[in-house]
């Protein structure tokens, strides 16, 4: 088994387009230089390939990154939604309670209008609650 020892000859792995040559089924011999052309010519077209590769990785970061955001989003408001469903239940319990101390107070005015003493009043009267 051959190792190729060039790096250009596993440059056919990174070109993702369809319109590329290799892809198409023309120029095969296309990474030979034309006659004419310089080395520069010949750089610039490298140049342009590692451009076009990073720019494709660019955009696969870019995308994943921003699946990644979405997916931070959509915990960060299920934790807000949790919150506030749980003061939503601890508001509701604080207003039963006051529901329910409101009944025996309007239960005692009742009585109090009936000429009886209510049982507890005596207690609430002489309670830290009731003289501060």
């Amino acid at each position: 088994m051959e190792i190729p020892q060039k790096s250009a000859e596993f440059d056919y792995l990174f070109e993702f387009s369809p319109e590329s040559p290799l892809h198409l089924g023309a120029d095969q011999g296309q990474d030979q230089p034309v006659r004419g052309a310089t080395a520069k010519d010949q750089d610039y077209k490298e140049s342009t390939k590692k451009k076009k590769f990073y720019a494709e990785m660019k955009t696969t970061n870019k995308l994943e990154k921003s699946r990644q955001s979405a997916r931070e989003c959509r915990a960060r408001k299920k934790l807000r939604y949790q919150y506030l469903d749980d003061m939503i239940a601890e508001r509701e319990k604080a207003n039963d309670t006051l529901r329910d101390e409101l009944v025996k107070y309007v239960g005692w005015c009742q009585m109090l209008d009936q000429n009886k003493v209510p049982e507890g009043l005596q207690e609430f009267l002489n309670s830290e609650e009731y003289q501060s």
